[in-house]
């Protein structure tokens, strides 16, 4: 269950949770008091870009590539280690999340080979050739006087007019899996920059913190591509749910 809106972490931390446990495809069971929601929790709960990731038709979960205790400094428990999460979308676009469980803020890097180790190991695999776009998901998190104006509304009426007037993804409305076909823009984050073909994905990632990215292969005009079929209908593919 999610502990979000509890107490007793940072916003960071909440951040960090509600990130993997999507993306881990565990069920958002909110473990919070809804008659007493704090905006900043409702800003977390509600980001649509994240959630697609927990509601993405492939239904496989994130695995850790990488976990690293060498040169993270420990935090006030004695605890120091970052991971490295990565897994395959639907469409094609690979979700990867850095988590810095260290005591200070350090920046992570992983490489395009890392990354898709599972089709094809030491730098083998055909996506490792392509430059990919970085989107970061959490760029356009709900801004907290918004989510104070939901949670103030006294009819359902007029917390849809909020939710409307800022446009916001409904998934009522369309279902994720149809708004991920559609490339409906608030489901993919904003984009902030490409890893180059046989390059690093970097980022400044604060303690007890993670930033979560979705990559998106830039496909040539002549483009070729293809790779591992790894599609939960494939029969020839061991079913790992």
């Amino acid at each position: 269950m999610l502990e979000v809106g509890q107490g007793g972490m940072t916003d960071e931390e909440y951040k960090a949770h509600f990130a993997l446990w999507a993306a881990i495809k565990s069920p958002l069971f909110l473990g919070n008091d809804l008659r007493n929601m704090p905006a900043s929790a409702l800003t977390i709960i509600n980001n649509p870009a994240i959630i697609a990731l927990s509601q993405d038709p492939h239904g496989r979960s994130v695995t850790r590539v990488r976990r690293d205790t060498e040169g993270v400094a420990k935090d006030e428990w004695g605890m120091g280690e970052t991971h490295v999460w990565a897994g395959h979308l639907q469409n094609g676009d690979e979700v990867v999340i850095l988590l810095n469980a260290g005591g200070e803020d350090m920046e992570m890097s992983v490489s395009l080979a890392e990354i898709f180790i599972p089709y094809g190991p030491g730098g083998s695999a055909p996506h490792v050739k392509y430059d990919w776009a970085i989107h970061d998901l959490w760029a356009h998190r709900m801004p907290d006087a918004t989510a104070e104006e939901l949670l103030a509304a006294a009819s359902h009426t007029e917390r849809e007019s909020i939710l409307s007037k800022a446009n916001w993804y409904n998934a009522t409305e369309t279902p994720y899996a149809k708004g991920l076909v559609q490339e409906d823009p608030r489901l993919f984050g904003e984009k902030i920059g490409v890893v180059e073909a046989g390059g690093r994905l970097k980022a400044d990632v604060k303690s007890h913190a993670a930033r979560v990215f979705r990559l998106r292969r830039i496909a040539p005009e002549d483009d070729q591509f293809e790779a591992k079929s790894i599609a939960r209908e494939d029969g020839n593919e061991r079913d790992e749910l």
